[in-house]
């Protein structure tokens, strides 16, 4: 493909970089994987995946083919394509771009003409050209558009979905000028099914955030009238599913405990630092993402409330929860409304499990949560919280649960059970 030595080095090897590796080695690329932690790349090389999405097998096959991981920062150098797919977590609720900051300085000290690097992070408009951009010129002495490409891809994984994955999703590319456009686009259309080229950096890292803050604000509305119903003694769940029948002009959303991961809760925060920058708060967006961080506390409070009702105190009482990962059937509880929800109930001393057959340990506040791994127990509990409607959870038989039981996701027809 070119004079380097490997067609695509990829910097950090998480659920966005290690599907990125093996689709690209499966396309007989020769690759690369870049991580500093030591212990993930002798794992990964002896086909131990971390990610939940990138079987043992897949990795195994990948690494027979021209796939290899490594802690060497020279291979950086060594690369025709070089992504940067490292995490951009929110600290004091702010953006923490160190991790970029540290990959783009690791790709200037090894840069050379003719590399084409590409951040894929997601990030807050601009950071390609006003963070990435001046790291790699100054580190390397090379000028970006001409020694050098550089562009922006915005990742749109999304862990455990097996119908939309890395290579059918399409992808949105960027690049600061013409030049980068195009070699950017014509790399990913070697892996990729559909490519979608947008005119700047600043749009394409826009897009990212426009989709997830979608969510969030149209999550945050059906939440607020989820309270709105309960309030009025309405069905919120019949209602919704009569709009549905709408064929035009409404899409369903449900309501539910909060929002989690590492994309809802997070993206539209970074719009929301943006736009502050410029004395432009976004008002809107800020009320939903308020809205859906009261959910866990509501959720506590309907709980408290059919507790009651039953002559049930809170205090003490058993109450176990029905999954704990921020969507169904995978493990993974970053940002998870079930932490918030776990907590408020330790706060009022009620004893809580979980059960989810995904997650094998939850710790909150440094409190390890005992796991239930028996469903014959479940009617020794005073009450059942239904968090993450995990696929497995529609195998039990709810009928013969003596507990209250209260659903949160909506997603379960139980006879007597209250819904969110």
């Amino acid at each position: 493909m070119s004079e380097f030595k490997y067609d695509l080095a990829v910097i950090g090897l998480g659920y966005v970089g290690l599907p990125l590796a093996i689709e690209a080695a499966s396309n007989t690329l020769k690759v690369a994987g870049y991580d500093t932690n030591k212990s993930i790349v002798s794992n990964l090389n002896n086909s131990v995946s971390h990610v939940e999405d990138v079987s043992d097998k897949a990795l195994g096959d990948a690494l027979s083919k021209e796939l290899s991981f490594t802690s060497d920062s020279n291979v950086l150098g060594d690369s025709e394509h070089i992504v940067i797919s490292v995490p951009t977590p929110l600290t004091d609720y702010q953006p923490d771009l160190s991790y970029v900051e540290a990959a783009s300085k690791s790709i200037g000290e090894n840069l050379k003409k003719g590399q084409i690097v590409i951040l894929e992070s997601t990030t807050y408009p601009g950071t390609t050209i006003e963070i990435v951009q001046p790291i790699l010129e100054n580190i390397s002495n090379l000028k970006a558009g001409e020694d050098f490409l550089l562009g922006y891809s915005p990742e749109r994984i999304d862990p455990g979905n097996k119908e939309w994955t890395f290579k059918n999703t399409p992808k949105i590319v960027s690049g600061i000028n013409k030049n980068s456009l195009e070699k950017i686009s014509k790399f990913y259309k070697l892996i990729i099914d559909e490519v979608i080229e947008v005119s700047g950096t600043r749009e394409a890292e826009m897009v990212k955030l426009i989709e997830n803050t979608y969510r969030q604000v149209n999550i945050a509305m059906v939440n607020e009238l989820a309270i709105l119903s309960n309030m009025l003694d309405i069905d919120i769940w019949e209602v919704i599913e009569a709009a549905k029948t709408k064929p035009f002009g409404f899409q369903s959303f449900r309501p539910g405990p909060g929002v989690g991961g590492h994309c809802i809760p997070i993206d539209p925060k970074y719009l929301s630092f943006k736009t502050r920058q410029i004395g432009q708060p976004v008002r809107f967006v800020e009320l939903a993402q308020e809205i859906n961080n009261s959910m866990p506390n509501y959720v506590v409070s309907r709980v408290s409330e059919l507790m009651n009702k039953k002559e049930i105190l809170l205090k003490n009482s058993k109450i176990l929860i029905l999954g704990v990962a921020y969507k169904k059937d995978i493990s993974d509880t970053r940002e998870s409304p079930a932490i918030d929800i776990v907590q408020a109930l330790l706060e009022k001393s009620a004893d809580i499990s979980f059960y989810d057959p995904f997650v094998e340990e939850l710790s909150v506040n440094k409190t390890s949560i005992f796991k239930e791994e028996n469903i014959k127990n479940f009617s020794n509990y005073d009450l059942i919280l239904i968090h993450t409607p995990h696929s497995d959870f529609q195998n039990i038989n709810f009928i013969e649960v003596t507990s209250l039981i209260f659903d949160s996701t909506g997603s379960f027809t139980i006879p007597d059970a209250e819904r969110i």
